[in-house]
């Protein structure tokens, strides 16, 4: 088992002592020094006042950020979680992201969704009814762009012929991409082309907000792995190229702590065939999400 945390910022209740360099410094360094294999930064550039008011989750730029914990850290993943493809010109992502590896010595991980958030895409000139089809050509031209040739392609809002991408990502042919979201779309992505699942686990109400489909339960997530495994191997792939994300409820020392519970839902989790369990750093208390990361690191990861 690995394990993935995002940083606070991700968190509704989150503070702007969060996003202090200090304190970022501080994060980055103590969730590596705790053992945890990967750091994330959500992406919501510019959410509706009305989601924010209602809890929606809060957000800083992940190329910003992760740059930034690039500096700092030395050997921690870096994961974009999740990096939603529609609201981006592809190529200008995927520069940013060529760049990103560059920088953090091929240390990138992809996380990449469609966005659900209407108010969201059409405040950034996105269609909400073309979210899914924005995302298949944005993978395809960013792939595509990696590889080194030149790229010609027509899309929503770009034309080009001949394009180059400079630089080229560390990691090659790509760093790896892993796809979320729980639908069919979703978990069809990752069997053919990605290389990681990221799982949502949630209730009815949160499935419904992120329109998705419900994954409830340690039932449903074993039937939604084995779809996966399925399709990928009907995509003519081992299924073992294609990594299971799974998530924990927010991490948060002072929401009380039972180590051996925890430890065993790890084994619990890794018998289903989950590879990494990624989970949200509590993000109004810089002190306290710090100290969840090294108590985390101390009574399970260590183990």
């Amino acid at each position: 088992m690995r394990f993935a945390v995002q940083h606070g910022s991700g968190d509704p209740a989150w503070t702007p002592a969060m996003i202090s360099p200090a304190h970022v410094t501080a994060f980055a360094r103590a969730a590596e020094e705790s053992g945890f294999d990967a750091l994330g930064f959500t992406d919501h550039p510019a959410p509706s006042g009305n989601w924010v008011r209602a809890g929606g989750e809060g957000s800083i730029d992940p190329f910003a950020a992760l740059g930034f914990c690039a500096a700092v850290t030395s050997t921690i993943k870096l994961l974009t979680f999740v990096l939603v493809l529609p609201y981006r010109n592809p190529f200008l992502a995927a520069h940013q992201l060529a760049t990103l590896d560059h920088l953090s010595g091929g240390r990138l991980i992809v996380g990449a969704g469609t966005g659900y958030l209407k108010s969201e895409m059409l405040a950034l000139g996105v269609d909400p009814a073309s979210r899914l089809d924005a995302f298949d050509q944005a993978w395809a031209v960013m792939t595509e762009a990696w590889g080194g040739q030149d790229v010609s392609a027509e899309g929503r809002g770009f034309s080009t012929r001949g394009t180059k991408m400079q630089p080229l990502p560390v990691q090659q042919p790509h760093p790896p991409l892993w796809v979320h979201g729980n639908s069919r779309f979703g978990r069809e992505r990752a069997a053919r082309l990605g290389q990681g699942w990221l799982v949502v686990m949630g209730d009815e109400q949160q499935s419904a907000t992120i329109r998705t489909r419900q994954v409830p339960d340690l039932v449903a997530l074993r039937d939604g792995i084995d779809e996966v495994r399925e399709l990928t191997e009907a995509a003519g792939r081992p299924p073992v190229e294609v990594v299971v994300a799974g998530r924990w409820p927010m991490l948060d020392l002072r929401q009380g702590w039972d180590a051996d519970q925890r430890r065993e839902q790890v084994a619990e989790l890794e018998a289903l065939g989950v590879d990494w369990m990624a989970m949200l750093s509590c993000g109004d208390d810089p002190s306290a999400a710090e100290e969840s990361l090294r108590k985390l690191g101390e009574d399970v990861i260590a183990r």
